[in-house]
C-alpha cells in the first residue's frame, strides 16, 4: 500500500498536466483562424472587411471606423458594432496594428469578450503602442 500511494500521486500530477494540454488543444479546435473575421482600417479612410464566418453577417454588423491620433502622436480606432439579431450575443475581439507598408508592427494575442445587446451599437478602441503602426486590423470572433 506504501508504494501505490506515491505512484497515484506521480499519476494525480501527470494527469493535471495532460488535462491542461487538453483543454488547450480543444480550445484550439474550436477556434480554427478560418472562423475569425477581419476589417482593416484604410488609408483613405473608412475599412475593407473580411468575412469568413457566414453566420457573422446575420448577427453583427461593421458600421464604421474612425482614426485619430492621441495627445502622443500614436494612432487610434474607435470602431462601430452593432448586433443585428433579436438576442444578445458575444464577439470575442482582439487588434493587429499594420505600418504603411502593410506588415504587423503590433498584436495583441490575447481576446477581449465583448457583450452586445440586440439592436445596441457598441463602440470598441484600439490605441497603438508604436509611432510605427498606422492602420488597424480588427479581428473578431463571433461565438
Amino acid at each position: 500500500m506504501k508504494k501505490i500511494t506515491p505512484l497515484l500521486a506521480i499519476g494525480f500530477l501527470t494527469g493535471c498536466t495532460s488535462i491542461i494540454q487538453t483543454g488547450d488543444r480543444i480550445e484550439r479546435g474550436l477556434t480554427p483562424p478560418d472562423a475569425v473575421n477581419y476589417a482593416t482600417t484604410r488609408p483613405e479612410g473608412g475599412f475593407t472587411p473580411q468575412i469568413t464566418d457566414n453566420r457573422f453577417g446575420n448577427k453583427i454588423e461593421l458600421l464604421a471606423a474612425r482614426k485619430s491620433k492621441t495627445d502622443g502622436g500614436y494612432a487610434r480606432v474607435q470602431w462601430d458594432l452593432r448586433n443585428g439579431s433579436y438576442i444578445g450575443q458575444t464577439a470575442n475581439i482582439s487588434f493587429e496594428w499594420l505600418g504603411s507598408d502593410g506588415s504587423v508592427t503590433e498584436s495583441q494575442p490575447n481576446w477581449i469578450t465583448t457583450p452586445l445587446e440586440p439592436g445596441a451599437l457598441t463602440t470598441v478602441t484600439a490605441t497603438a503602442l508604436k509611432s510605427t503602426s498606422v492602420e488597424c486590423r480588427l479581428r473578431i470572433l463571433s461565438r
